[in-house]
């Protein structure tokens, strides 16, 4: 999987003050953690915009500042959801020699056939936590839901088996499940009541006759 790469400055202003003045500048403060120290840098705000929308927290990015390069996951972001525009980002430098953790999303693939008889698709979890090294980091997982009939269901081990990669969640984990549907439920519930009212009925008839015989 090739890295992004993403245009960086260093910054030398910190606080309330100087951030809006980028903000308002079409600048997007930022900061890089992870090694012995701490890298604030400044980014273009439009052009990283259209790179968040494109990646995940197991994407690989590298920013480039004046005088390095950096490898980094994005770790998180402080976005104005009244405007949808990027307030602020972390950045966490990674190193191709070392073991990383990073949450890896799950992308389910198919048509489950227990869907088309009625069920109900739900998805219990949209990603799951690996350790592996930098150049080992999937972007994504598939797993494929086309054999789910109504109440089947997918786990943590029926995801690919990736060389390098260590899946680190409990295996029995449910990601996916076909769920009868509430309607269902309370028609069998009703189709056993109505069975055992005319069992009663039945039964009720049958000792009377044999009381009329007697």
């Amino acid at each position: 999987m090739a890295n992004r790469i993403v245009e960086a400055d260093n910054r030398n202003e910190f606080g309330k003050g100087p951030s809006g003045r980028l903000r308002r500048s079409g600048k997007l403060p930022g900061i890089i953690y992870g090694r012995s120290d701490t890298m604030p840098i400044t980014l273009d705000e439009h052009d990283f915009y259209q790179t968040f929308k494109q990646i995940s927290e197991s994407t690989i990015i590298t920013i480039r500042t004046p005088g390095k390069d950096v490898d980094v996951l994005l770790k998180d972001y402080d976005e104005d959801l009244a405007t949808g525009h990027l307030r602020h980002v972390d950045f966490y430098a990674i190193e191709s020699g070392q073991l990383l953790r990073a949450n890896v999303p799950i992308h389910l693939t198919g048509a489950a056939p227990g869907v088309r008889e009625g069920g109900v698709l739900q998805s219990q979890i949209h990603e799951v936590e690996v350790e592996c090294f930098p150049k080992d980091i999937p972007e994504n997982f598939q797993l494929d839901i086309s054999g789910l009939q109504i109440g089947d269901a997918l786990h943590v081990s029926d995801l690919p088996d990736l060389e390098g990669v260590k899946v680190l969640n409990s295996e029995d984990q449910t990601i996916a499940l076909v769920a009868v549907t509430r309607e269902e439920v309370e028609e069998e519930v009703e189709e056993e009541e109505m069975e055992g009212e005319e069992g009663l009925e039945e039964g009720e008839e049958a000792g009377e006759a044999e009381e009329a015989e007697e």
